[in-house]
């Protein structure tokens, strides 16, 4: 990082991470420990956190829906990165990703002002910019509502952060990735790659979608160069340096898989297919094979600029696209 400062430490200090048990929380919380910090992880299941205790993490039984469990956990605490929400692949009703998303990112935000915080670091995605942003979309974009409520409720968080740091002094910064991968993820990696060994993988229209994929660690360690350099209110996009398709992206996961080919469908039938397994999810009580959203999300044709990271936060992404694809094949054939 030639040129930066040395910016905010977290040596030695108390860091409340929320969404521990999950993906960027796990890495980032297991990163923080490796460089000095103390760790605190906010979980609603305690014993989901059973390894990243065991790596030296403090684990307390909390909600961001919970007021009182968030003022308890971030007591004494120098920094809160904060990743628990609703994620676009659950099938939960609007009301709860605006509880959990929305107004679970404000109590964190009350619960850091409290306890006199350092440094907020708020995990948003770039889905803030709409699913129809389009081409060369940066930080300069306007963000855009797209009636999914994952994206909705994450832009609407994010104008909570900028709220509090406007109005209020949050010390926050704001990071937004694009489409992560990795042998750990299950969003983009594990679910799809599970959809093709069973034969549920459809590509719609196509798979003409594009994604800028971005390699798990790699996200992790564009979160702590945006807590370290990040500008106090401002957002970061977090983007991998290659763009492909949807069908390229899945073709590389079917390949993992044994497969070859990955069928097609127009995309008004993919849609339909994910409505109607949203209407037997109502029924049965089981999760969805996909959603309406899910599928939609295949669809978007968007790049996103990242010049702002690495001038600002000397981040780059590291891992290519094939690089990351070749790392899930050795996972995946060390597991089995």
């Amino acid at each position: 990082m030639v040129g930066l400062s040395e910016g905010w430490k977290w040596q030695d200090k108390l860091v409340l991470v929320t969404g521990a048990t999950g993906l960027l929380g796990g890495l980032t919380a297991r990163r923080l420990l490796a460089e000095g910090a103390r760790v605190r992880g906010l979980a609603r299941n305690p014993a989901r956190a059973a390894e990243l205790a065991a790596c030296g993490a403090e684990i307390v039984a909390g909600d961001i829906t919970d007021e009182l469990s968030l003022a308890r956990a971030a007591k004494g605490c120098q920094g809160v990165f904060h990743f628990a929400g609703v994620l676009a692949n659950e099938f939960r009703p609007r009301s709860y990703f605006q509880r959990v998303n929305v107004e679970g990112t404000r109590n964190l935000a009350e619960a850091a002002l409290t306890c006199g915080a350092e440094r907020f670091l708020y995990c948003s995605t770039v889905w803030v910019y709409g699913l129809a942003a389009g081409t060369d979309t940066d930080e300069s974009t306007p963000h855009r509502y797209s009636g999914e409520p994952y994206c909705d409720t994450k832009l609407d968080a994010e104008e909570v952060i900028r709220e509090f740091t406007r109005d209020r002094g949050l010390p926050a910064v704001i990071v937004q990735p694009t489409e992560v991968f990795g042998p750990d993820d299950r969003n983009w990696t594990l679910g799809p790659l599970e959809l093709i060994r069973s034969g549920r993988m459809m590509l719609a229209s196509g798979g003409i979608g594009l994604v800028q994929l971005i390699y798990q660690d790699d996200v992790a360690e564009g979160i702590l160069a945006a807590a370290r350099h990040g500008r106090l209110g401002e957002a970061y996009i977090l983007g991998g340096g290659t763009i492909t398709t949807i069908r390229e992206y899945f073709l590389g996961l079917a390949r993992i898989a044994g497969q070859e080919r990955l069928p097609s469908v127009p995309s008004w039938l993919a849609l339909v297919a994910a409505g109607l397994e949203e209407f037997r999810s109502r029924l049965s009580g089981r999760p969805p094979v996909f959603t309406r959203g899910g599928v939609r999300g295949t669809m978007v044709y968007a790049t996103y600029r990242t010049e702002k990271a690495a001038a600002e936060l000397g981040f780059v992404a590291k891992t290519g696209f094939a690089t990351g694809l070749e790392r899930i094949r050795e996972r995946l054939s060390a597991s089995h």
